[in-house]
């Protein structure tokens, strides 16, 4: 019975001293991979209303709240803003004449009622959230100016958008979309013109083709000897030869986003 028992003794001993053995040779592990994941799709009705983003830095600017041009709007690709365009009450005149637009007003962050507007850039804000980077184009066209008196149609008068800039939202400003050239008119009833084009590969998020100096209307709005505050960058030129009555002449003006860029992407 002993010698049976050290026999055992001894086996299980060599096992041990080989399980040794076999450790201190073994590669070690001291770095592992992983993978991290996320999946984007595009925007649908589902996922509720994107905001319009100010064009203007609260920091540089006043701080507003801006409703979507077409209230409900949903959708990876859609017009959130566009410019609307009052040119004030004017006096009568046979001489050729150049009306600089009333700036827009835009509420104050957290405020209620007309007292609380102030005076804002004019901008066409478009949002991309296809996922797809396949560009798209903005497009403006203007009707007639018309009234329901005797000389209703007030013939030759024609917008000028004097000069832009974009603000691109991105973090990649190789991105953002290109504006209209400086100068460009509008018609009535002629072409429709791009006001701002992504190219493919360009375009993702949101862009704003924006007409008008801030500081400028800034200071305006500050000084009491001004009535008006006028935004220089978009202009209506009358003929002196037309003939006008005393009444309200309105315009349409038709914004048309389409994927596909024009021929100046």
């Amino acid at each position: 019975m002993k010698l049976i028992r050290l026999a055992t003794i001894a086996a299980l001993s060599s096992t041990i001293l080989a399980g040794g053995a076999v450790s201190v040779f073994a590669d070690e592990t001291r770095e592992v991979t992983t993978e991290g994941q996320v999946q984007f799709t595009p925007a649908t009705d589902e996922d509720g209303e994107p905001e319009v983003i100010p064009p203007i830095d609260p920091e540089e600017g006043p701080d507003v709240e801006i409703d979507p041009e077409v209230p409900g709007t949903t959708g990876p690709l859609s017009i959130m803003k566009a410019a609307t365009m009052n040119f004030g009450s004017q006096v009568i005149s046979n001489q050729d004449q150049v009306y600089n637009m009333v700036a827009e007003m835009q509420q104050l962050r957290g405020t209620e009622g007309d007292e609380n507007k102030v005076p804002y850039v004019s901008f066409a804000q478009v949002q991309d959230l296809r996922g797809t980077n396949a560009g798209w184009d903005l497009q403006v066209s203007l009707s007639d100016f018309t009234s329901n008196t005797q000389n209703n149609i007030l013939t030759g008068a024609e917008i000028t958008l004097v000069d832009s800039y974009m603000e691109y939202v991105g973090s990649n400003q190789e991105n953002a979309p290109v504006t209209h050239e400086a100068g460009l008119k509008l018609l009535p009833n002629g072409a429709a013109r791009s006001v701002m084009t992504a190219a493919q590969t360009k375009g993702a998020g949101a862009s704003s083709v924006v007409w008008g100096d801030q500081a400028d209307l800034d200071a305006k709005f500050a000084d009491d000897t001004i009535k008006v505050v006028e935004n220089e960058l978009i202009k209506l030129s009358v003929p002196g030869s037309t003939a006008k009555d005393a009444t309200t002449y309105t315009s349409t003006l038709t914004w048309e986003l389409t994927s596909t860029p024009g021929d100046d992407a």
